[in-house]
């Protein structure tokens, strides 16, 4: 009879095969539920590791790109601070030239045009000066050579400006060389006595 049935699904193949599994025994069932629950765990700790790195991707170009525009945007920082040396001497020079030879001295008035211009073009480029005298004392911008006490300056003023510093578009590349303000310190006792006599 086997034949038969074999022969009649041969010769009928479309005639459906009972593709049901017979029935689990009930103590099965669990373990088939465990590992579906197993592999939806699994499925959802690939899928959110998937995520993770996926955003770790994108910070990633995204911090690519910011450091590519940033290298960009300041690819002429050290070309512009090998020439503050040069300004430094232009202006000694300067200096010299004014106290020396006044300011309508032709030699006075060329090496102005040429440290304007100087300034000029590396101001192109976004370089600007620090202003530092007189302003309150900015870490960021300033460095104190020295304090000194001062009855005219508030504490923590800069009184005077000994080298100046240099700001590429908004970055310190060199910070103000100057002297900082303090409280005056007050007399001693001895000296108010001596005075008082």
């Amino acid at each position: 009879m086997k034949k038969k049935e074999h022969k009649h699904d041969a010769e009928n193949p479309d005639t459906p095969r009972d593709s049901t599994c017979p029935p689990l025994p009930a103590g099965e069932t669990e373990p088939a539920e465990a590992a579906a629950g197993k592999l939806q765990a699994e499925r959802d700790d690939l899928l959110a590791r998937l995520q993770r790195v996926s955003a770790d991707y994108l910070n990633y170009q995204k911090r690519a790109q910011r450091d590519v525009a940033e290298a960009r945007e300041f690819a002429n920082e050290q070309l512009i601070r090998a020439l503050l040396p040069v300004l430094d001497d232009m202006e000694r020079a300067l200096q010299a030239a004014r106290e020396n030879h006044g300011e309508t001295d032709p030699l006075f008035q060329g090496m102005q045009l040429v440290h304007d211009k100087a300034l000029e073009v590396l101001g192109r480029f976004g370089l600007t000066v620090v202003e530092a005298a007189g302003k309150a004392f900015d870490p960021e911008q300033h460095a104190a050579v020295m304090q000194q006490p001062s009855d005219a300056h508030p504490p923590q003023t800069v009184i005077r400006e000994l080298q100046k510093g240099y700001r590429l578009k908004g970055r310190t590349i060199r910070p103000s060389s100057v002297v900082v303000s303090r409280a005056p310190e007050p007399p001693a006792p001895e000296a108010e006595e001596e005075q008082a006599e």
